[in-house]
């Protein structure tokens, strides 16, 4: 019943969306329908961080439960709720250099989940086909793909970069945007002080003046609807503004036609030099006359952008120029030294990992359409930079020499192969759109092998070349591989393969971003919660939910006399047992076995 009514809402909500009409009493409604916190739950209790805690190191969420949800509605409903700093940490980015990550509690991360599920179910219905990142069924290679189908004939590329984005998103520019349609001041508050928490590090307090919350469920949502903004100007502005003619009823060149007629008088006579000669002179000149028809294209990920303009250099730059001062209204600023120019035959623009160019080649004649044509002319050429295949090799390399990888000699046979293949094998799933991919991915591959054989050879003291001998097979396409096969008793053997897919150039790639669905459909776990009945002793008071980070944590009581909680949580092989308050306690005290679990 609960999940039904926040599913009917949510529906509401859309409906709405979809037709652009106003939305009110978005706060009350929210307070109002339990299930969606409940459905908030379910959709992050898998996320890595879920027990890692914020600046509070209790809030994780470790002990959820109905009771903890029926408190957060309730300091809602009082307008109590109050947002508390992330903790602020750093990780490693490409370049060696380290970039910030916030932290919220638990608390704050459902109640972000639910305010981004309400206005995700608004504002998606409305936002840009030409927008792609952090979308439901969108993502790079979406993106990569419409440019690919849709882009022929491209001479000028805007790669557009807005610097520092998220970090500097004005916050009542945001709230402005979201105000032309959501009528809800209590929302509105809300959303701007979860804008304003700040952050804590090294227990230093620091406010936030702009951007969106780090590390937010939210965050890339809240960008999105600002930067549909971005959207609707270049595709009702711009697009119109620098569209000019009918490509589709273009007229052949006037020195096209006679080097044709030419061709086809000596066709006709027998003169096959003549029309060599002729056929020859046509493959150099355009086909169409220049009769100032042009055409811009657009797509958008996230904060990077790209512009394709068949036109010239002049207006290529008012394009940018305009891009840039309507960027000023939103208070966001365009990357002069990232924000680049470039002719699509000369040089490559880089967008989302890839180089992108068109390919030119008057020689080659295929059948298109109605007949034979520079087939290849004006298409999209996709290519895999060298500068990344250099990053990932220096991975497993140094000073040219391929190296083993210390940090994985402890492991099985089983687990460094299939460490080693899932690295490889995700790396050629996000390229294989580029045309070079076989020969690229194939080099990458190769090294990588090498570090792998090393890595084994250095787990059992053996020499290089035994140890490739030992672990390579032949697969029935006649590949070598690197393989491993574990017996198991009663079960099938466990068998990892290093290399086992061909690597192939695809089209049509359908790898899309990790984005939660709006589907609310019951899930177990949440079927478990709304249960509220202790897993162990079948009580219902105070039920909780009792987290493990994952079910290789439970390899701890191996050996052991395993209590009745870890028994129930192997079995059901999974990471969450609801228990009630007292069992619960016991559990984090070790009293079964004298050993705490976090």
């Amino acid at each position: 019943m609960l999940l039904d009514e926040a599913q009917k809402y949510l529906e509401v909500v859309r409906t709405r969306g979809k037709a652009k009409a106003g939305l009110e009493r978005v706060y009350e409604n929210i307070c109002k329908h339990k299930g969606l916190f409940v459905i908030a739950y379910g959709k992050l209790y898998a996320n890595k961080g879920a027990l890692t805690p914020g600046v509070d190191a209790n809030d994780t969420i470790d002990g959820m439960s109905l009771k903890r949800i029926e408190k957060t509605i309730e300091k809602l409903k009082d307008e109590k709720y109050r947002w508390k700093p992330t903790r602020r940490t750093y990780i490693p980015k490409k370049n060696r250099k380290k970039r910030p990550l916030g932290i919220p509690g638990w608390a704050d991360k459902l109640v972000q989940e639910v305010l981004r599920m309400v206005l995700e179910a608004y504002y998606e219905p409305q936002f840009s086909e030409s927008s792609h990142g952090f979308r439901p069924e969108k993502g790079c290679h979406t993106a990569l793909s419409e440019i690919y189908y849709t882009w022929k004939g491209i001479k000028w590329f805007i790669e557009g970069d807005i610097k520092g984005c998220f970090d500097n998103i004005d916050h009542q520019m945001l709230l402005t945007v979201i105000r032309k349609q959501i009528k809800d001041y209590r929302l509105l508050r809300l959303i701007k002080g979860m804008l304003n928490a700040g952050y804590m590090e090294e227990w230093l307090y620091h406010r936030t003046y702009s951007g969106t919350p780090q590390g937010g469920v939210i965050s890339p949502l809240l960008a999105n609807i600002l930067l549909k903004e971005l959207d609707e100007y270049v595709e009702k502005e711009l697009i119109p503004k620098y569209t000019k003619g009918d490509k589709s009823k273009r007229k052949w060149s006037r020195k096209y036609q006679r080097l044709n007629q030419r061709a086809v008088r000596a066709k006709r006579r027998g003169d096959v030099e003549g029309y060599k000669k002729a056929v020859t002179e046509r493959r150099r000149v355009p086909v169409f006359q220049d009769d100032g028809c042009t055409w811009l294209k657009y797509v958008r990920y996230a904060d990077d952008f790209l512009l394709g303009f068949a036109g010239n250099k002049e207006e290529a730059r008012k394009i940018k120029e305009e891009i840039g001062k309507f960027l000023e209204k939103l208070k966001l600023e365009m990357s002069e030294e990232k924000t680049l120019l470039t002719h699509s035959r000369k040089e490559k623009a880089r967008f989302l990992n890839y180089h992108i160019s068109t390919m030119w080649d008057n020689s080659e004649i295929r059948n298109c359409g109605l007949g034979k044509g520079r087939s290849l002319n004006g298409k999209i050429y996709l290519t895999i930079p060298n500068d990344v295949i250099n990053y990932y090799e220096s991975k497993v390399k140094k000073k040219g020499k391929v190296l083993h990888l210390a940090e994985w000699v402890n492991n099985s046979d089983y687990d460094i192969i299939m460490a080693y293949e899932i690295k490889m094998q995700g790396l050629i799933n996000y390229y294989e759109m580029a045309h070079n991919v076989v020969v690229k991915m194939g080099k990458l591959r190769y090294v990588y092998e090498e570090s792998l054989v090393k890595t084994l050879a250095l787990k059992h003291k053996d020499a290089f070349a035994r140890v490739k001998r030992k672990y390579r097979k032949e697969m029935d396409d006649g590949r070598q591989v690197i393989a491993v096969e574990v017996d198991r008793e009663r079960k099938k053997p466990l068998v990892a393969i290093y290399g086992k897919k061909p690597i192939t150039q695809k089209r049509n790639v359908i790898i899309r971003d990790e984005v939660v669905s709006l589907n609310t459909g019951r899930n177990e776990l949440v079927s478990r919660l709304l249960n509220n009945v202790c897993e162990i002793c079948g009580s219902s008071n105070d039920v909780q939910g009792h987290h493990i980070r994952k079910l290789a944590d439970l390899k701890k009581y191996e050996g052991k006399a395993r209590p009745e909680w870890v028994k129930r949580m192997a079995a059901m092989r999974r990471k969450t047992l609801f228990v009630c308050k007292r069992h619960h306690e016991e559990i984090h005290r070790g009293k079964y076995d004298g050993v705490g679990i976090t």
